[in-house]
């Protein structure tokens, strides 16, 4: 059994063919509101703006998500 050791830097970065999608949930207690996951990040702090508008509900959780692509790093 043998072990191969590489300490080479990398880096995290998102992924070129990739898209960022959003989601947001109301966190008013009991409201159960929420909007996405899609890739329009506008569209979801439309959708949350609407949301208080209608209910009051000033808080959400908004949740980012991206795919992301470790690459090494050369300086």
């Amino acid at each position: 059994m043998s072990t191969v050791l590489r300490f080479v830097t990398h880096r995290i970065i998102s992924h070129p063919a990739g898209g960022v999608t959003v989601s947001a949930q109301c966190l008013d207690a009991g409201c159960g509101w929420t909007a996405g996951p899609v890739a329009d990040v506008a569209q979801v702090d439309v959708d949350c703006m609407s949301h208080t508008g209608r209910t009051g509900h000033p808080t959400f959780a908004r949740k980012y998500e991206d795919v992301a692509l470790v690459t090494p790093f050369a300086p």
